[in-house]
């Protein structure tokens, strides 16, 4: 089962993604810059003790233990009108204590695009604990969507 996940998640997702109009989605886009930030620049500022990014905070929003990684997913948020602008994934291997920084951007299918690229690059192992974690994730927005609009056609 891991396995077919993993190869739909290889196979499937640049395809997949380039596919995905993000444009319906109400938010200001990811930018360029944020998103290197967050996959490249972020590693660099907590292993140097630098300040964080100005104009920007971060939230952790949970660390989660799934097969052979530790995952720790974050939201990079603008200061100004407290916005998304990125969520950021830290996969770290268990035994090997290599990590991973992935960006999930925001409204933006160009990044879309790079996102998919690099998760078809990891191995299938980190592919299928990361789909794990992102269908519980998913599966918890359409379920707080579904509440949501259901309350909505109550009123």
């Amino acid at each position: 089962m891991k396995t077919c996940i993993a190869l739909f998640f290889i196979l499937g997702w640049v395809p997949l993604s380039s596919q995905l109009d993000t444009s319906v989605i109400d938010a200001i886009p990811t930018t360029l810059e944020e998103y290197n930030y967050l996959t490249k620049g972020y590693s660099i500022q907590v292993e140097s003790g630098l300040d964080m990014k100005k104009g920007y905070t971060i939230e952790k929003q949970g660390t989660h233990d799934i097969g052979d990684y530790y995952f720790t997913v974050m939201k990079l948020m603008r200061e100004d009108g407290n916005q998304l602008a990125g969520i950021l994934i830290i996969s770290e291997g268990k035994l090997s204590g290599q990590k991973f920084y992935s960006t999930i951007p925001i409204n933006n299918p160009e990044l879309m695009k790079l996102y998919g690229l690099q998760i078809a690059k990891w191995n299938k192992n980190l592919i299928s604990d990361y789909c794990q974690l992102i269908s519980v994730y998913l599966s918890s927005y359409i379920h707080t969507a579904h509440i949501t609009e259901g309350m909505k056609a109550a009123k």
